[in-house]
């Protein structure tokens, strides 16, 4: 595993490694059955596959593979382009109703062409925010043009979210999310809702975040909204997309603007060359300490799950909480004991 995330690494990195490369998947014990399962829980199997094109090694893939690859990659070029024809037309319908709204995330990255092959990018939901006085009525149009709002869980709907419930189209492929905020908690001075929309810019018709925002977006998401800051360990996809943009970028990252855009630099730096203006400051004892989270180790299984019993602590607290002050909250939950006992018990 930890060889072939190495090798992974290796084919997304930017620098010329070609050579190194050839070695690499020229080695007889290659286990590409491996490399696939491996790219695609990291969530980049075809930016691999794309950077083997891009590298000009796809030779180097066993022909069956090679033509898996390339049928995936195809299917998510074509899925792309949909997502990004539907966000145009909802782009449209924002703009006609005068709702501020800026596209977030991986749709933003594909609308700004950020990537040299439309297939490179793997894309959930097509996030959106909005004026937090506006997501209501910018819900409504959605609605009035066959959107159906899903639910929000037992639980979901008597706590404050920072996006709505996701709206599905039956003829559409992409779920949206409306959002009123992008991080999980605030963060003083960082991706404050009309500040991201003031400052945000219009590429092929659809308002995307300036380049500094969208790295602030990409980072903190991991860090903040997936727990990254506290797991400490490398989200390859984010890792990946930082990289891309910063070969867009015309100024100087702000990799220092907080204590989770340093995390985020030091855990690429363990294994890849970033920004050309980074400079680490952890220790020799940190290094060691991120490099031992970062590859297979009881150390690292340990760690782990003290994180995921401090997080599931922390949702079994609220949900208590939530059940002593919320009246309607405790009705729902006596009504339904069985969701309660399946929130409890939720992994995190």
């Amino acid at each position: 595993m930890k060889e072939i995330k190495k090798i992974i690494v290796t084919i997304l990195a930017f620098e010329s490694n070609e050579s190194e490369l050839k070695k690499q998947l020229s080695n007889p014990e290659m286990d590409w059955s491996l490399l696939v399962k491996v790219s695609s829980q990291l969530g980049v199997m075809t930016s691999v596959f794309c950077r083997l094109k891009q590298k000009q090694l796809t030779n180097y893939l066993p022909e069956d593979l090679n033509i898996y690859f390339e049928e995936i990659t195809e299917i998510n070029r074509n899925r792309n382009q949909t997502l990004l024809n539907q966000t145009i037309e909802i782009s449209s319908l924002f703009d006609k109703h005068k709702i501020s709204h800026v596209f977030i995330k991986g749709v933003a990255l594909l609308a700004m062409e950020c990537y040299k092959d439309l297939g490179e990018r793997l894309i959930g939901d097509i996030d959106v925010l909005i004026d937090p006085a506006q997501i209501y009525k910018a819900k409504q149009l959605l609605l009035q043009c066959d959107y159906v709002s899903t639910e929000f869980t037992l639980f979901g709907k008597h706590k404050k979210h920072r996006h709505l419930p996701r709206l599905i189209h039956p003829e559409r492929i992409g779920a949206v999310e409306i959002h009123s905020q992008i991080l999980r908690k605030k963060i003083k001075n960082f991706l404050k809702p009309n500040e991201v929309i003031t400052s945000s810019k219009v590429i092929n018709t659809i308002r995307v975040p300036n380049n500094q925002t969208l790295i602030d977006i990409l980072i903190l998401s991991s860090q903040i909204n997936d727990f990254g800051y506290l797991y400490k360990t490398i989200n390859y996809k984010a890792c990946y997309d930082s990289l891309v943009i910063e070969q867009f970028y015309s100024s100087k990252i702000n990799w220092d603007a907080s204590k989770y855009h340093r995390l985020f630099y030091d855990l690429i730096t363990l294994y890849l060359n970033p920004i050309s203006n980074y400079k680490s400051l952890r220790s020799f004892i940190k290094n060691q300490f991120y490099k031992q989270l970062n590859k297979p180790s009881l150390f690292r299984r340990l760690y782990s799950k003290i994180i995921s019993w401090f997080l599931k602590l922390l949702q079994t607290l609220k949900g208590m909480e939530l059940f002593i002050k919320n009246n309607e909250f405790r009705s729902d939950v006596l009504n339904n004991m069985s969701q309660f006992r399946a929130y409890l018990n939720k992994k995190n």
